[in-house]
C-alpha cells in the first residue's frame, strides 16, 4: 500500500462544496482526505511520504477538450516550418531554408517524401502561400509537402503533385479544392480539405513503428509537461489504433488517452465496437466517433453563413468556405447511427454555417429515431457559433469545445481578414456558452498549437491577440471559469467526471502541480505559470 500526504500546499480543489484546502492524503491512486494540514497528518504511519509543497498550488490534473495525440508523434520528425512563438519562420525564403536543412540533416533517399508542418501564410512578410515552383527550389527528386497550421490544407511541389497524379485534369473532390495559377487549369500546390486529406492518411497509415513508439515517449512527456493527465486522440484511424495499443502495452503511455475514430458515413463505422466504448484498456479508452463538417477559419476553409471578411486569392466576394458534405442526409445518417448505437458523437465545425449544419441534422436525427438519451454530443472548435445556435445547443445538451487560444494565435489576422471586426470578435465565445449554463470544454488542437494549458488559461481569461489588442471583452471568462474547462468539465464530456476532474475524496489522484496560484495573480501573470510536476493516479509522471 502506498501512501503519500501532501501538506503547506495552496490546493485549488474545483469542488464547489469544499474549494480550498491546504492537504490532501493519496493512497493506491485514490484520494482520501481533502482538507487541513493536522487532518492530513493523522494518517501518517512509518510507511507514509510527506510531501511538503511548500505554498506551491495543487489543481486537479488538466483534461484536453481535443486534440490528436497520434498525428503529434507522427510529426515529431517533421521540418518545422512554423512561426513565432512556435519556430522561427517569417518568410517563404525561410520555409526553403528550412527544408533544406533537413533534407541535408535526415536520412532521406532519392525518391523520399519530405513533410514540413505549421506554415501560415498570415504570418509570413510576404502574406501569402507559397507555390509549388518555390518549393521546387528545395529539390526537384524529393516529393515535398508542407501542411498549414491548421493541419487543413497544405502546398506541394511539382514532384508530390506528379507522384499522386494531381494536374490539370483533376477535379476538385467534394469538401475539397485543388489551388491553380490564375486562369489556367495548373496546380499551384495548394491542396485543401479532401484534395490532400486521403494523401495525409496515406503517409499516416504507413509509418515506421519503431520510430513512432520513440516519438510517443516524446509527446507523452509533452502533454504531461503542461499539467495534463488526460488527453485526445480527435480522429483515430486504423495505425492509430494498433500504435495505442501497442505502446500503452509496453508501458510508453503515463497519461490517459480517449480515441475516436473517424466516421464519413453510415457506412464507415467499422472501427468502432461498442463494447470497447467507456472502459479503459490500460490508459486507452474508445470514447465514441468524430466527424468533420468543414475547415478552419484561419485557412478560410471553414463554411460560414456569410461571405469571409477578405476572399482567399482566386475567390469571389461571394466566397464562404463549403462544406465537406453538401448533403445534409448523409450527416443525418452518421448521427442516427450513433443515437440508435449509444455512440458519442464529436463533430468538427469551425464555420457558423457547418455549426448550423450539425445543429438542424441532430435536432432531425433525434425526431427521426425517438431518441433523446443524453449522448454528450461535442461540438469541436465551434469558432463562430452564434448565440442563436448556442441555445439549441443548450437545448440538445451539446458540450461545445472551444479552441480558445485563436484569440491569439489568428485573433489579428480574424479581425482584419478573415471575419472582419464584429464577427472576428466572437470567436470562442465562451461566457455566451457560460450565461445559457451549457457545460463547455477548451482545447489547444494540438499539434496544430503545443498542448500549453496555463497559456490556454490565460488567453481565455485575457483574449488578447499577437499584437496585443483584446478581441471581444464581453466574452472574457474568470479564472476559475477557465479552470473549469480545462478539468471538470472536460472529465464530464468523458463521462468521468465521477472519477476525475476535481480533487474530491473518492476520485483518482491526477494532479498538477504549479508555481503559482492562477486564482491569485494578475490575469495577465498567468501566461508565465510554471507546471512543476505532474501526477497520474498518485505517481509523479513529469518534474521539472
Amino acid at each position: 500500500m502506498k501512501e503519500t500526504i501532501y501538506i503547506n500546499g495552496d490546493v485549488v480543489t474545483v469542488d464547489d462544496n469544499n474549494p480550498e484546502a491546504e492537504a490532501i492524503v493519496v493512497r493506491n491512486g485514490k484520494i482520501i482526505y481533502v482538507g487541513d494540514n493536522s487532518g492530513a497528518m493523522a494518517f501518517k504511519n512509518d510507511k507514509t511520504e510527506v510531501v511538503d509543497l511548500g505554498g506551491k498550488t495543487l489543481l486537479p490534473g488538466f483534461v484536453d477538450g481535443h486534440s490528436h495525440y497520434f498525428m503529434a508523434a507522427n510529426t515529431v520528425n517533421f521540418a518545422s516550418v512554423a512561426a513565432p512563438p512556435v519556430g522561427t519562420v517569417e518568410t517563404i525564403d525561410d520555409i526553403i531554408s528550412v527544408l533544406k536543412v533537413d533534407i541535408e540533416a535526415g536520412d532521406y533517399k532519392t525518391g523520399d517524401i519530405v513533410v514540413g508542418w505549421g506554415y501560415d501564410e498570415s504570418l509570413l512578410k510576404e502574406g501569402r502561400v507559397p507555390t509549388n515552383k518555390e518549393l521546387d527550389k528545395v529539390s526537384t527528386e524529393h516529393p515535398i509537402y508542407i501542411a498549414h497550421a491548421s493541419g487543413h490544407k497544405g502546398v506541394a511541389n511539382s514532384a508530390f503533385l506528379k507522384k499522386f497524379d494531381i494536374n490539370e485534369d483533376s477535379v476538385d473532390p467534394e469538401g475539397g479544392h485543388i489551388g491553380r495559377y490564375p486562369g489556367t487549369k495548373t496546380p499551384n500546390g495548394t491542396l485543401e480539405e479532401q484534395a490532400m486529406m486521403p494523401i495525409m492518411m496515406k503517409l499516416f497509415s504507413s509509418p515506421d513503428q519503431s520510430r513512432l513508439v520513440n516519438n510517443l515517449k516524446a509527446v507523452d512527456k509533452l502533454y504531461a509537461g503542461s499539467g495534463i493527465t488526460t488527453a485526445q486522440d480527435g480522429g483515430w484511424m486504423p495505425p492509430s489504433l494498433q500504435l495505442a495499443r501497442m505502446a500503452d502495452e509496453q508501458g510508453l503511455l503515463k497519461i490517459d488517452v480517449v480515441g475516436y475514430p473517424f466516421v464519413e458515413s453510415k457506412d464507415t463505422f467499422g472501427l468502432i465496437d461498442e463494447n470497447e466504448i467507456g472502459s479503459y484498456k490500460g490508459h486507452i479508452k474508445m470514447g465514441g466517433a468524430k466527424l468533420i463538417l468543414d475547415g478552419s477559419p484561419q485557412a478560410k476553409t471553414a463554411w460560414l453563413s456569410k461571405p469571409y471578411h477578405v476572399a482567399p486569392p482566386g475567390e469571389d466576394e461571394t466566397y464562404r468556405g463549403y462544406p465537406f458534405h453538401e448533403n445534409d442526409q448523409d450527416v443525418v445518417e452518421v448521427v442516427e447511427e450513433c443515437l440508435k448505437r449509444n455512440i458519442q458523437l464529436l463533430t468538427h465545425t469551425n464555420g457558423d454555417q457547418a455549426s448550423e449544419q450539425l445543429i438542424a441534422c441532430y435536432e432531425k436525427a433525434q425526431k427521426n429515431t425517438g431518441i433523446t438519451d443524453d449522448f454528450r454530443p461535442v461540438m469541436i472548435h465551434a469558432q463562430t457559433v452564434r448565440d442563436d445556435q448556442l441555445d439549441r445547443m443548450a437545448q440538445l445538451k451539446m458540450i461545445p469545445s472551444f479552441f480558445q487560444c485563436h484569440t491569439f494565435f489568428w485573433g489579428d489576422w480574424h479581425l482584419d481578414s478573415v471575419l472582419g471586426p464584429e464577427r472576428g470578435a466572437r470567436i470562442s465565445p465562451v461566457c455566451s456558452a457560460i450565461e445559457r449554463g451549457i457545460t463547455y470544454t477548451l482545447h489547444q488542437d494540438t499539434p496544430v498549437i503545443p498542448p500549453n494549458m496555463i497559456f490556454t488559461l490565460w488567453t481565455a481569461v485575457n483574449r488578447k491577440t499577437r499584437s496585443g489588442r483584446t478581441i471581444g471583452e464581453e466574452q472574457k471568462i474568470t479564472v476559475m471559469e477557465a479552470i473549469k474547462g480545462i478539468t471538470i468539465n472536460g472529465a464530464y464530456q468523458y463521462f468521468e467526471e465521477d472519477t476525475k476532474g476535481t480533487i474530491t475524496v473518492g476520485k483518482r489522484a491526477d494532479m498538477v502541480v504549479l508555481d503559482k496560484n492562477p486564482v491569485k495573480v494578475a490575469p495577465d501573470d498567468i501566461k508565465d505559470i510554471k507546471v512543476l510536476e505532474t501526477i497520474k493516479d498518485g505517481e509523479i509522471i513529469f518534474k521539472a
